[in-house]
């Protein structure tokens, strides 16, 4: 892929060890990313990153807006499947997801309370997969996502983020009233899905091109994702990402009691959204690491 990419990996293999998380979680300064792995290595560019992964336990991740590239970026899969399981009335389960997510925060050492209105807006991302813009005044704020209709049943999303963070909001201290309003930016038009050679992660974000920039390492990353229809990929290249990322999805997706239905609606995504063949050991990984048990 470039010319010196052999004296890169044996200028790595030469570096001396990250320390190990004994819950095996951790975060990385430069890519700003959260790894469930054993060992403190990059676990999508193991022989060329010269970065390791940095223990919770030895220093807390900065910022919850780490978490927002999951959210931002990741095929929205989790996000379809929680809009699909949610009911109409979808108060209890906005508090539920709240909950699960101030528990990741806490497992992972965030210093959340630190950053409230950031907090907020992390959850808002994640759970529903979409941009989301603030708008400050003196006696509120606005939330704006755009484009809900994307992934989510626009009401559904709008009971559910309304619950979840009024509940998150008196955790937090956060006196001023929250609002949420939605605009739609990309319209009908088709969102854009990715697929990177080199770390072997999947996008999906924005309109869709031919080719775009890493949106995680813009800067430095030397790779080019490719849209789907011009990339080759397997559904255990996907199984890999699941496996590494940390269990923030499987907690969210945790709160419905029937999750179980959910898995026709996987398959559907998988088949039809993402054009992968069923395969049924990568199929079981995503199954369980989402916890749709």
């Amino acid at each position: 892929m470039f010319s010196n990419r052999d004296k890169v990996v044996a200028r790595v293999a030469e570096m001396p060890p990250g320390e190990v998380s004994p819950s095996n979680r951790y975060w990385c300064v430069t890519c700003k990313m959260l790894f469930d792995i054993e060992e403190p290595v990059c676990p999508y560019m193991p022989k060329m990153c010269i970065n390791t992964p940095i223990p919770v336990e030895l220093i807390p991740p900065e910022t919850t807006g780490s978490l927002e590239k999951f959210g931002l970026f990741y095929p929205k899969i989790p996000q379809q499947l929680m809009s699909y399981l949610t009911p109409e009335k979808g108060s209890e389960t906005g508090e539920a997801l709240a909950q699960a997510y101030k528990a990741f925060l806490q497992d992972w050492n965030f210093p959340y309370a630190t950053e409230p209105l950031q907090t907020l807006k992390s959850f808002i991302i994640l759970v529903s997969g979409a941009e989301t813009a603030q708008r400050v005044q003196e006696e509120k704020f606005t939330f704006v996502v755009t484009d809900p209709q994307k992934v989510w049943d626009r009401e559904k999303l709008r009971t559910v983020l309304e619950a979840g963070v009024q509940a998150l909001r008196e955790d937090l201290g956060v006196e001023r009233r929250i609002a949420f309003d939605d605009m739609e930016i990309i319209g009908d038009m088709p969102a854009g899905k990715y697929f990177c050679p080199l770390c072997q992660k999947f996008f999906e974000f924005s309109l869709q091109r031919d080719t775009i920039t890493c949106p995680l390492m813009a800067q430095k990353c030397m790779a080019t994702p490719r849209a789907i229809e011009k990339a080759k990929y397997s559904l255990s290249d996907l199984a890999v990402v699941y496996k590494h990322t940390p269990d923030i999805y499987q907690r969210l997706l945790g709160v419905f009691p029937d999750r179980a239905r959910a898995v026709p609606r996987l398959k559907e995504l998988l088949r039809e959204e993402w054009k992968f063949e069923l395969e049924d050991e990568p199929l079981e990984a995503i199954r369980e690491r989402l916890g749709l048990e």
